[in-house]
């Protein structure tokens, strides 16, 4: 009996001792989860630099954005289905390269990386006003250009979203891309009208350059800003081993498993409005440079609009439901471009409003996706968890956007752009019951090889 006191007493003891360490843990779990008080980030010098970086780049790319387009409509006479192909070109590094760069990414400097894809990416524009000047300009070259500057954004963009979370933390996430992606719509309302202005100056092509130097001087503002990294893991393990666990971090964790249903349709259909919109708008309506610009304008407006939207619904009703309500937003945004016909008096006007939906939409979803994955990943496996994602949620879209675009030369674009609406507003209401209602902020811990 007296034996039979000592073990309950001893099992009570470790009971407690049990209990105080599970409620200490929780404490300190807590601590490290409430959000602090802390300085806006408008008076943090590194957000600034990241901000006018972003801004500069997001800038030359609206340029491009209008500039690639007419020059591959306008002068080499490109056709739906080989504007279908240079958007598939443009997806192609991120199933070929990403795997391979999430463990790059993972041991080495994030910033050096994003600094030097910067580069990369002014060299491969920068060949499309050479070649165009050397009178060799094809639209294979246009194929090669998008492949390139889609590498950089493979290796370099995914870089940059790590760096973004090892900056700022995971508490500030939503805040921190929601005024990362304002630099995107401001410059996007700005960039239409410069890139009419230099396509009307010098041409399409030529009109490129100025993302090329955009890319350079974004590359030169990150490179001084000061932001300590840990060391990259050096693992024994082999590239192949690693990029397993990659793509087993992913799979194994509900709500990444979840999301790439939706941001895999989200993709495809994304990449195919962006690549025939332009063409629709020049054949169909018969707007010119002026009028695109016009167009693009507006539309980034909704983006403008989106991004402070974003952090706010997510505030209210989180980031799952939020994301899932941009992507149908979005979808109402295809739709109504599906609409307006070349004899209508307000044509440019719906179609920009048209894409003042879309982009709202659209920034709301980015928005929230991007903090949401960041969020229930280790630091550890950030690099292989961002460029897994792009595999998994990319690998169609290039077979999707060619399929799409020999659609439009057979069906026509409106057609096509109406499926695109029903198919967006239909993800969305998938994705209410493919992504959970609850995760960890932690993520789950995935055993990695020694």
């Amino acid at each position: 009996m007296q034996s039979r006191k000592c073990f309950v007493r001893l099992n009570g003891s470790r009971f407690v001792l049990t209990r105080l360490r599970a409620l200490r843990h929780t404490a300190r779990f807590m601590s490290a989860h409430l959000p602090k008080p802390s300085v806006s980030l408008w008076r943090d010098a590194a957000f600034l630099r990241l901000f006018i970086a972003n801004t500069l780049s997001a800038l030359g790319s609206a340029v491009s954005l209008m500039a690639l387009p007419l020059t591959a409509v306008g002068m080499l006479h490109a056709n739906a289905s080989q504007m279908g192909v240079l958007a598939a070109c443009e997806l192609l590094p991120f199933i070929t390269v990403g795997l391979p760069a999430g463990v790059w990414i993972d041991r080495a400097s994030k910033k050096r990386l994003t600094v030097l894809f910067n580069f990369v990416a002014a060299f491969g524009l920068g060949l499309v006003p050479l070649c165009w000047l050397l009178g060799c300009l094809q639209i294979e070259v246009l194929y090669a250009v998008g492949f390139v500057a889609s590498t950089c954004e493979a290796v370099g963009g995914s870089a940059s979203q790590v760096l973004v979370t090892l900056m700022f933390g995971r508490e500030r996430l939503v805040e921190a891309n929601s005024k990362l992606s304002v630099a995107g719509s401001v410059s996007q309302i700005c960039g239409p009208a410069l890139g009419a202005l230099l396509v009307a100056a010098f041409g399409a092509p030529l009109a490129v350059t100025a993302d090329a130097l955009s890319f350079v001087v974004a590359g030169v503002l990150i490179g001084r800003i000061a932001v300590q990294e840990k060391a990259g893991t050096r693992s024994r393990a082999s590239m192949l081993v690693q990029i397993r666990e990659g793509l087993k971090l992913v799979w194994h964790t509900p709500m990444l498993r979840g999301l790439i249903v939706v941001v895999a349709v989200w993709i495809l259909l994304s990449d195919s409005f962006k690549a025939l919109y332009v063409l629709y708008a020049s054949r169909n309506l018969g707007l010119g440079a002026a009028a695109i610009g016009l167009i693009n304008m507006l539309g980034a407006l909704g983006g403008l609009l989106g991004a402070p939207l974003a952090d706010r619904l997510s505030q209210r009703h989180g980031m799952r439901l939020t994301l899932l309500g941009g992507v149908a937003l979005a979808g109402v945004g295809y739709l109504a471009y599906a609409l307006p016909q070349a004899d209508w008096p307000l044509t440019s006007l719906w179609a920009g409003l048209a894409l003042f939906v879309y982009n709202l939409g659209g920034t709301v979803y980015v928005v929230n996706y991007l903090s949401l994955r960041l969020a229930v990943t280790p630091d550890l496996m950030l690099g292989r968890m961002v460029t897994s994602m792009r595999f998994a949620t990319i690998l169609p879209g290039p077979f999707a956007t060619i399929a799409i675009g020999h659609s439009a030369d057979r069906f026509g674009l409106p057609p096509v752009f109406a499926g695109l609406g029903v198919a967006c507003i239909s993800v969305a209401l998938l994705g209410v019951f493919c992504l959970p209602r609850q995760w960890s902020a932690a993520g789950p811990q995935i055993r990695t090889q020694a």
